[in-house]
């Protein structure tokens, strides 16, 4: 959609086509942020592009060419302001990721895009310069791939794109579950003592050669089959690799900002049960460590958990892999191989955490492939 809008702002005479797999438009869209649509975030450029993990720096230069204060800007001038919550997220102050689309969608009617609903790409024929569906065929002088990476496949991201741009002479790289909830088959697990529990702010470490380093910080919940909850999200993107090789061990911190000495000088003056009120731990975690035995500073500042594997692509956020950036043009997503064909979003190996990244990065690739269209 944005991609569209673009392409007609910056190329007025130009007849631009939609070609929309679904009978609506946005139906991913409509499912972000449980439906209240988290659609971007409010960072320094520096930071977004720290936190987008796969390929972050290919982003740099379409980044000052459509700003999340330009994002921020289209809406608002649009006449849908944003709210901020916490982690700088950002959402429409009527909650509703419906009327998200609906600014696209009169956005691209007020320009007079062509919108075609129910187009099934079938192939892209380069030689005549035609894309064909399964309701005919379309002429095109400039071609935007923004079909989406593989998560949510009912919503139409089912991995078609992948194939057109095998077709058009492109490489895909391998595909994984990304920003996706842990499985882990630890005792602790199966047992289901600590199911239902969430933290706030746990400091993620993974363990290699006996020493922990820092993954993320943000709030986890136990499951009936692991971790879950942003920080296990978007733990998932940086060991889905490692996954491919075998188990990972991780250590939680539910209390990184409360020193050892700190945490033994309580639980000696007051008891185990103590940390409950004074620091928020709940009840149940500390009578299961209390259960268990041997060492509480252990349980609570590096608890461990063997991940085996993540869920499945259907409920990941996003998909990790898509098209190799090093065949497309950063500053203009142009392909290099091919000038007419552009890539956006999802579809091209680039995602960031869940909290408006990767909509934002669908948002700011869309705007300079539709610009350089």
């Amino acid at each position: 959609m944005m991609a569209a809008i673009s392409a007609k702002k910056n190329h007025t005479d130009a007849q631009v086509y939609l070609l929309e797999r679904n009978h609506t438009l946005g139906m991913k869209l409509s499912l972000s942020g449980g439906g209240r649509c988290n659609l971007s975030v409010r960072v320094s450029p520096e930071q977004f592009i720290k936190d987008t993990v796969r390929n972050g720096k290919f982003l740099y230069s379409a980044l000052q060419q459509f700003t999340l204060d330009d994002i921020e800007q289209f809406f608002t001038e649009a006449g849908l302001p944003f709210k901020e919550e916490d982690h700088h997220r950002l959402f429409p102050t009527t909650e509703k990721a419906e009327d998200v689309i609906a600014v696209l969608r009169q956005t691209l009617k007020e320009l007079g895009v062509n919108i075609k609903y129910q187009q099934t790409v079938k192939q892209i024929d380069l030689q005549n310069k035609q894309v064909v569906t399964n309701q005919g065929s379309f002429v095109f002088d400039h071609l935007i791939l923004a079909c989406g990476g593989k998560s949510y496949p009912t919503t139409g991201s089912d991995g078609l794109g992948y194939q057109l741009a095998l077709q058009t002479d492109h490489s895909v790289t391998k595909i994984l579950p990304a920003e996706v909830s842990l499985v882990s088959n630890d005792a602790i697990i199966q047992s289901k003592e600590l199911q239902g529990l969430s933290f706030p702010d746990v400091q993620i470490k993974i363990k290699k050669n006996n020493k922990y380093k820092d993954l993320v910080r943000h709030d986890v919940i136990f499951t009936h089959f692991g971790l879950s909850g942003p920080g296990a999200l978007r733990t998932s993107s940086h060991i889905n690799k490692q996954l491919q090789k075998g188990p990972v061990t991780l250590a939680l911190d539910f209390l990184a900002d409360v020193s050892n000495e700190q945490l033994a000088k309580e639980i000696k003056t007051n008891g185990l049960l103590s940390l409950a009120k004074t620091y928020g731990l709940p009840k149940r975690f500390l009578q299961f460590i209390e259960k268990q035995g041997g060492d509480p500073l252990m349980q609570i500042k590096r608890f461990p958990l063997t991940i085996y594997t993540t869920r499945s692509l259907q409920q990941a956020f996003v998909s990790d892999g898509g098209i190799k950036i090093k065949d497309i043009d950063p500053k203009t997503m142009q392909s290099k191989m091919h000038p007419n064909i552009s890539f956006a979003g999802e579809m091209m190996d680039v995602h960031g955490y869940t909290g408006g990244y990767n909509i934002s990065i669908a948002f700011i690739t869309g705007y300079v492939a539709g610009y350089y269209a």
